[in-house]
Protein backbone atom coordinates (compact mmCIF):
# COMPACT_ATOMS: atom_id res chain seq x y z
CA UNK A 1 0.00 0.00 0.00
CA UNK A 2 1.69 3.51 -1.29
CA UNK A 3 0.99 6.01 0.88
CA UNK A 4 1.20 9.89 -0.36
CA UNK A 5 1.12 12.18 2.45
CA UNK A 6 0.22 16.10 1.45
CA UNK A 7 0.07 19.51 3.66
CA UNK A 8 -3.25 20.93 2.99
CA UNK A 9 -1.47 24.36 1.30
CA UNK A 10 -3.60 26.72 -0.08
CA UNK A 11 -0.92 28.27 -1.98
CA UNK A 12 0.33 25.04 -3.73
CA UNK A 13 -0.95 25.64 -7.21
CA UNK A 14 0.04 24.57 -10.52
CA UNK A 15 -0.29 27.57 -13.02
CA UNK A 16 -1.88 27.50 -16.28
CA UNK A 17 -4.13 23.80 -15.45
CA UNK A 18 -7.35 23.80 -16.65
CA UNK A 19 -10.12 22.27 -14.62
CA UNK A 20 -13.22 20.81 -16.12
CA UNK A 21 -16.43 20.76 -14.27
CA UNK A 22 -19.01 20.02 -16.66
CA UNK A 23 -21.35 16.89 -14.58
CA UNK A 24 -20.45 13.69 -15.94
CA UNK A 25 -22.93 11.82 -17.45
CA UNK A 26 -25.20 9.38 -15.15
CA UNK A 27 -23.84 6.01 -15.46
CA UNK A 28 -26.20 3.49 -16.91
CA UNK A 29 -28.86 2.03 -14.49
CA UNK A 30 -27.44 -1.47 -13.74
CA UNK A 31 -30.01 -3.71 -12.67
CA UNK A 32 -34.02 -3.46 -12.16
CA UNK A 33 -33.34 -3.69 -8.30
CA UNK A 34 -31.58 -1.01 -6.20
CA UNK A 35 -29.41 -1.75 -2.94
CA UNK A 36 -29.78 0.35 0.54
CA UNK A 37 -27.43 -0.25 3.60
CA UNK A 38 -28.56 -0.46 7.38
CA UNK A 39 -26.69 0.80 10.31
CA UNK A 40 -27.05 -2.46 12.07
CA UNK A 41 -24.91 -3.99 9.47
CA UNK A 42 -26.88 -5.36 7.03
CA UNK A 43 -27.78 -4.68 2.87
CA UNK A 44 -30.83 -5.22 1.42
CA UNK A 45 -32.26 -4.95 -2.03
CA UNK A 46 -34.73 -3.04 -3.00
CA UNK A 47 -37.74 -3.50 -5.94
CA UNK A 48 -39.41 -1.25 -8.11
CA UNK A 49 -43.16 -2.23 -6.27
CA UNK A 50 -41.67 -1.12 -2.74
CA UNK A 51 -40.24 -4.28 -1.55
CA UNK A 52 -37.05 -4.67 0.24
CA UNK A 53 -34.98 -8.42 1.49
CA UNK A 54 -31.88 -9.29 2.29
CA UNK A 55 -29.40 -8.93 0.35
CA UNK A 56 -26.04 -11.73 1.17
CA UNK A 57 -22.63 -9.96 0.61
CA UNK A 58 -21.63 -9.50 3.85
CA UNK A 59 -22.28 -7.09 6.58
CA UNK A 60 -21.00 -2.89 6.80
CA UNK A 61 -22.01 -1.90 3.48
CA UNK A 62 -21.43 1.97 3.31
CA UNK A 63 -21.70 2.72 -0.31
CA UNK A 64 -22.48 1.59 -3.82
CA UNK A 65 -21.77 3.19 -7.07
CA UNK A 66 -22.71 1.86 -10.82
CA UNK A 67 -19.04 0.92 -12.64
CA UNK A 68 -20.35 1.71 -15.89
CA UNK A 69 -20.00 -2.02 -16.92
CA UNK A 70 -22.53 -3.68 -15.99
CA UNK A 71 -21.43 -4.13 -11.96
CA UNK A 72 -21.08 -2.47 -9.13
CA UNK A 73 -18.55 -1.26 -6.80
CA UNK A 74 -19.47 -1.25 -3.35
CA UNK A 75 -16.92 -0.07 0.24
CA UNK A 76 -17.67 -1.93 3.50
CA UNK A 77 -16.72 -1.25 7.11
CA UNK A 78 -15.21 -4.95 8.12
CA UNK A 79 -13.53 -6.02 11.14
CA UNK A 80 -9.96 -4.74 10.23
CA UNK A 81 -10.59 -2.01 8.61
CA UNK A 82 -12.50 -0.71 4.91
CA UNK A 83 -12.93 -3.01 1.60
CA UNK A 84 -13.44 -2.02 -1.34
CA UNK A 85 -15.32 -4.44 -3.50
CA UNK A 86 -16.36 -5.63 -7.36
CA UNK A 87 -19.42 -7.39 -7.77
CA UNK A 88 -21.09 -8.11 -10.93
CA UNK A 89 -24.85 -7.55 -11.70
CA UNK A 90 -25.72 -10.56 -9.91
CA UNK A 91 -23.80 -9.34 -6.59
CA UNK A 92 -21.22 -11.99 -7.43
CA UNK A 93 -17.49 -10.82 -5.73
CA UNK A 94 -14.85 -9.81 -9.05
CA UNK A 95 -12.02 -8.42 -6.66
CA UNK A 96 -11.43 -6.93 -3.48
CA UNK A 97 -8.73 -4.41 -1.77
CA UNK A 98 -8.33 -2.97 1.97
CA UNK A 99 -8.75 0.65 1.41
CA UNK A 100 -6.41 1.24 4.43
CA UNK A 101 -8.65 3.22 6.97
CA UNK A 102 -11.16 2.02 9.35
CA UNK A 103 -14.16 3.75 8.50
CA UNK A 104 -14.97 4.38 4.89
CA UNK A 105 -18.01 6.46 4.09
CA UNK A 106 -17.84 7.88 0.74
CA UNK A 107 -16.74 6.54 -2.99
CA UNK A 108 -16.59 7.57 -6.09
CA UNK A 109 -15.49 6.37 -9.84
CA UNK A 110 -13.59 8.52 -12.24
CA UNK A 111 -15.53 9.04 -15.77
CA UNK A 112 -13.15 6.83 -17.63
CA UNK A 113 -13.42 4.37 -14.97
CA UNK A 114 -9.96 3.38 -14.46
CA UNK A 115 -9.47 4.67 -10.45
CA UNK A 116 -11.77 4.80 -7.87
CA UNK A 117 -12.00 7.90 -4.57
CA UNK A 118 -13.03 6.34 -0.99
CA UNK A 119 -13.28 8.83 1.55
CA UNK A 120 -12.47 7.51 5.07
CA UNK A 121 -13.46 9.34 8.31
CA UNK A 122 -12.00 8.22 11.36
CA UNK A 123 -8.67 7.53 9.40
CA UNK A 124 -8.41 10.87 7.60
CA UNK A 125 -7.45 9.80 4.62
CA UNK A 126 -8.96 9.16 1.07
CA UNK A 127 -7.74 6.14 -0.95
CA UNK A 128 -7.08 5.91 -4.19
CA UNK A 129 -7.17 2.26 -6.27
CA UNK A 130 -6.77 1.82 -9.87
CA UNK A 131 -9.62 -0.17 -11.99
CA UNK A 132 -8.97 -2.94 -14.38
CA UNK A 133 -12.56 -4.70 -15.56
CA UNK A 134 -14.46 -3.70 -12.05
CA UNK A 135 -11.63 -5.23 -10.00
CA UNK A 136 -9.94 -2.77 -7.34
CA UNK A 137 -6.13 -2.97 -6.76
CA UNK A 138 -4.31 -1.66 -3.79
CA UNK A 139 -4.90 1.54 -2.42
CA UNK A 140 -2.76 4.75 -2.47
CA UNK A 141 -3.15 6.63 0.48
CA UNK A 142 -3.45 10.43 0.79
CA UNK A 143 -3.23 12.00 4.15
CA UNK A 144 -5.14 14.83 5.23
CA UNK A 145 -4.05 17.19 7.88
CA UNK A 146 -5.94 19.83 9.76
CA UNK A 147 -8.26 20.28 12.53
CA UNK A 148 -11.39 22.39 13.62
CA UNK A 149 -12.32 24.76 16.78
CA UNK A 150 -15.39 22.14 17.87
CA UNK A 151 -13.09 19.46 19.62
CA UNK A 152 -15.41 16.46 20.26
CA UNK A 153 -15.96 16.64 15.92
CA UNK A 154 -12.96 18.44 14.91
CA UNK A 155 -9.94 17.15 16.72
CA UNK A 156 -8.66 15.71 13.31
CA UNK A 157 -9.55 15.34 9.43
CA UNK A 158 -12.37 13.65 8.92
CA UNK A 159 -13.23 13.42 4.64
CA UNK A 160 -16.82 12.98 4.37
CA UNK A 161 -17.53 13.03 0.67
CA UNK A 162 -15.32 12.45 -2.52
CA UNK A 163 -15.88 13.43 -6.32
CA UNK A 164 -13.99 13.93 -9.65
CA UNK A 165 -14.35 16.42 -12.02
CA UNK A 166 -15.40 15.37 -15.32
CA UNK A 167 -12.28 15.05 -16.89
CA UNK A 168 -10.96 12.73 -13.74
CA UNK A 169 -7.88 15.19 -13.48
CA UNK A 170 -9.20 16.68 -10.34
CA UNK A 171 -10.75 15.16 -7.31
CA UNK A 172 -12.36 17.01 -4.88
CA UNK A 173 -12.63 16.04 -1.04
CA UNK A 174 -14.97 17.46 1.34
CA UNK A 175 -13.81 17.09 4.89
CA UNK A 176 -15.24 17.71 7.78
CA UNK A 177 -12.78 17.96 10.44
CA UNK A 178 -10.47 20.25 8.51
CA UNK A 179 -13.46 22.71 7.46
CA UNK A 180 -11.96 22.19 3.77
CA UNK A 181 -12.87 21.00 0.68
CA UNK A 182 -9.79 19.53 -0.95
CA UNK A 183 -8.74 18.90 -4.42
CA UNK A 184 -5.90 16.69 -5.42
CA UNK A 185 -5.22 16.53 -8.98
CA UNK A 186 -4.89 12.80 -10.24
CA UNK A 187 -2.36 11.28 -12.45
CA UNK A 188 -2.12 7.73 -13.36
CA UNK A 189 -4.05 6.63 -10.03
CA UNK A 190 -2.02 8.97 -7.78
CA UNK A 191 -2.25 12.72 -6.54
CA UNK A 192 0.40 14.73 -7.75
CA UNK A 193 -1.06 17.60 -5.99
CA UNK A 194 -2.89 18.86 -3.46
CA UNK A 195 -4.67 22.30 -2.66
CA UNK A 196 -7.20 23.62 -0.60
CA UNK A 197 -9.97 25.28 -3.35
CA UNK A 198 -12.39 26.57 -0.16
CA UNK A 199 -11.47 27.51 3.09
CA UNK A 200 -15.08 26.78 4.75
CA UNK A 201 -16.00 29.11 8.66
CA UNK A 202 -14.17 28.01 11.22
CA UNK A 203 -16.12 25.39 12.86
CA UNK A 204 -18.87 24.65 10.11
CA UNK A 205 -18.03 21.24 9.44
CA UNK A 206 -18.17 20.86 5.60
CA UNK A 207 -20.18 17.64 4.41
CA UNK A 208 -21.06 16.59 1.54
CA UNK A 209 -20.87 18.43 -2.06
CA UNK A 210 -23.52 18.47 -5.16
CA UNK A 211 -22.35 20.23 -8.82
CA UNK A 212 -25.08 22.31 -10.69
CA UNK A 213 -25.27 20.28 -13.64
CA UNK A 214 -24.76 23.12 -16.26
CA UNK A 215 -23.15 25.97 -14.31
CA UNK A 216 -19.56 26.52 -12.65
CA UNK A 217 -21.39 26.12 -9.47
CA UNK A 218 -21.22 23.62 -6.33
CA UNK A 219 -23.00 23.97 -3.69
CA UNK A 220 -22.27 22.34 0.40
CA UNK A 221 -23.73 21.67 2.83
CA UNK A 222 -21.82 22.43 6.72
CA UNK A 223 -23.33 19.54 9.14
CA UNK A 224 -22.06 21.36 12.44
CA UNK A 225 -23.90 25.07 11.30
CA UNK A 226 -26.81 23.62 8.83
CA UNK A 227 -25.73 25.74 5.93
CA UNK A 228 -25.90 25.77 2.24
CA UNK A 229 -22.79 27.38 0.60
CA UNK A 230 -22.60 28.51 -3.21
CA UNK A 231 -19.46 28.15 -4.43
CA UNK A 232 -18.45 29.57 -7.80
CA UNK A 233 -15.52 27.12 -9.56
CA UNK A 234 -12.95 29.39 -10.69
CA UNK A 235 -10.84 28.58 -13.72
CA UNK A 236 -8.05 27.29 -11.74
CA UNK A 237 -10.12 25.11 -10.01
CA UNK A 238 -10.40 26.97 -6.68
CA UNK A 239 -14.20 27.54 -5.16
CA UNK A 240 -15.17 31.17 -4.18
CA UNK A 241 -18.44 31.70 -1.21
CA UNK A 242 -21.06 33.52 -3.22
CA UNK A 243 -23.73 32.92 -1.08
CA UNK A 244 -25.06 31.16 2.45
CA UNK A 245 -28.35 29.87 3.56
CA UNK A 246 -29.86 28.18 6.55
CA UNK A 247 -31.26 24.57 5.68
CA UNK A 248 -33.42 24.09 9.05
CA UNK A 249 -36.16 25.69 9.98
CA UNK A 250 -36.74 28.85 11.66
CA UNK A 251 -35.68 28.07 15.15
CA UNK A 252 -35.05 24.50 15.34
CA UNK A 253 -32.11 22.59 16.15
CA UNK A 254 -30.66 20.21 14.27
CA UNK A 255 -28.06 18.50 11.37
CA UNK A 256 -28.25 19.22 7.46
CA UNK A 257 -27.16 15.61 6.32
CA UNK A 258 -26.97 14.62 2.29
CA UNK A 259 -27.72 17.61 -0.46
CA UNK A 260 -28.86 16.86 -4.14
CA UNK A 261 -29.45 18.70 -7.11
CA UNK A 262 -32.07 17.67 -9.99
CA UNK A 263 -31.19 16.75 -13.47
CA UNK A 264 -32.46 19.82 -14.84
CA UNK A 265 -30.98 22.29 -12.42
CA UNK A 266 -34.20 24.05 -11.05
CA UNK A 267 -34.19 22.14 -7.80
CA UNK A 268 -31.90 21.86 -4.53
CA UNK A 269 -32.30 19.34 -1.70
CA UNK A 270 -31.00 18.90 1.75
CA UNK A 271 -32.17 16.64 4.51
CA UNK A 272 -32.27 17.76 8.01
CA UNK A 273 -31.71 15.55 11.03
CA UNK A 274 -33.39 16.65 14.17
CA UNK A 275 -36.22 18.33 12.32
CA UNK A 276 -36.89 15.77 10.05
CA UNK A 277 -37.25 17.75 7.01
CA UNK A 278 -36.25 17.80 3.07
CA UNK A 279 -34.98 21.49 2.49
CA UNK A 280 -36.52 22.38 -1.01
CA UNK A 281 -34.43 25.38 -2.71
CA UNK A 282 -35.82 26.66 -6.09
CA UNK A 283 -32.58 27.08 -7.83
CA UNK A 284 -34.57 29.96 -10.57
CA UNK A 285 -31.27 32.21 -9.65
CA UNK A 286 -28.49 29.26 -9.16
CA UNK A 287 -26.46 31.76 -7.42
CA UNK A 288 -28.75 32.44 -4.47
CA UNK A 289 -30.73 29.45 -4.15
CA UNK A 290 -34.25 30.23 -2.71
CA UNK A 291 -36.30 28.00 0.01
CA UNK A 292 -39.58 26.86 -0.97
CA UNK A 293 -40.38 24.16 1.22
CA UNK A 294 -39.59 22.12 4.42
CA UNK A 295 -40.99 19.15 3.47
CA UNK A 296 -41.59 16.21 6.28
CA UNK A 297 -39.50 13.35 6.03
CA UNK A 298 -41.99 10.22 6.63
CA UNK A 299 -39.30 9.44 9.55
CA UNK A 300 -36.55 9.99 12.30
CA UNK A 301 -33.02 11.31 11.16
CA UNK A 302 -32.92 11.63 7.36
CA UNK A 303 -29.19 10.87 6.71
CA UNK A 304 -29.40 10.15 2.91
CA UNK A 305 -32.09 10.53 0.48
CA UNK A 306 -32.38 9.41 -3.30
CA UNK A 307 -33.87 11.09 -5.78
CA UNK A 308 -35.50 8.88 -8.44
CA UNK A 309 -37.38 11.05 -11.08
CA UNK A 310 -37.84 8.65 -13.57
CA UNK A 311 -40.06 6.92 -11.15
CA UNK A 312 -41.65 10.16 -9.54
CA UNK A 313 -40.23 9.75 -5.98
CA UNK A 314 -37.83 10.71 -3.55
CA UNK A 315 -36.52 7.87 -1.20
CA UNK A 316 -35.18 8.93 2.05
CA UNK A 317 -33.00 6.36 3.89
CA UNK A 318 -34.24 7.39 7.61
CA UNK A 319 -31.52 6.53 10.05
CA UNK A 320 -33.65 5.79 13.14
CA UNK A 321 -36.70 4.55 11.52
CA UNK A 322 -37.94 0.63 10.96
CA UNK A 323 -38.59 1.57 7.14
CA UNK A 324 -37.94 3.97 4.50
CA UNK A 325 -40.20 6.51 3.38
CA UNK A 326 -41.42 7.51 -0.03
CA UNK A 327 -42.16 11.10 -0.96
CA UNK A 328 -43.87 11.81 -4.20
CA UNK A 329 -41.71 14.30 -6.44
CA UNK A 330 -43.66 16.62 -8.60
CA UNK A 331 -43.40 17.95 -11.49
CA UNK A 332 -42.46 21.34 -10.49
CA UNK A 333 -39.55 19.61 -7.68
CA UNK A 334 -41.86 20.18 -4.84
CA UNK A 335 -42.40 17.38 -2.47
CA UNK A 336 -45.95 15.62 -1.34
CA UNK A 337 -46.79 13.97 2.01
CA UNK A 338 -44.90 10.75 2.76
CA UNK A 339 -45.84 7.31 2.82
CA UNK A 340 -43.76 4.07 4.13
CA UNK A 341 -41.30 3.15 1.84
CA UNK A 342 -39.29 -0.25 1.35
CA UNK A 343 -39.02 -1.80 4.98
CA UNK A 344 -35.13 -1.25 5.86
CA UNK A 345 -34.54 -0.59 9.38
CA UNK A 346 -32.04 2.17 10.41
CA UNK A 347 -31.20 3.09 6.68
CA UNK A 348 -28.30 5.01 5.85
CA UNK A 349 -27.98 4.71 2.17
CA UNK A 350 -29.59 3.68 -0.88
CA UNK A 351 -29.06 3.28 -4.22
CA UNK A 352 -30.46 2.28 -8.00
Amino acid sequence: MADDGFALDRRSLIAGIGVSFAVPAAATRVAAEGVAASSDGGAFALTAGGGARPLAIGDGLEWVVPDGAGGRLAVFTRKGGGRLIGFDRGWRPRGEATTGGGEPVHLAIAPDRSVAAVADYSGGTVSLHRLRDGVPGAATLIRHRGSGPDASRQAGPHPHWVGFDADGRWLYVVDLGADAVVAHRIEQGRAVETRIAWQAPAGSGPRHLAWHPTKRLAYVVSELVSTLTTLRIESDGMLAALDVQPTLPAGSKGYVGHIAVDPQGRRLYASNRGPNTIAVFALDDPLRPRLIEQAPCGGDWPRFFLLRPEAGEMLVANERSPAMAVLPLGRDGRLGPARTGPAVPKARFAAW
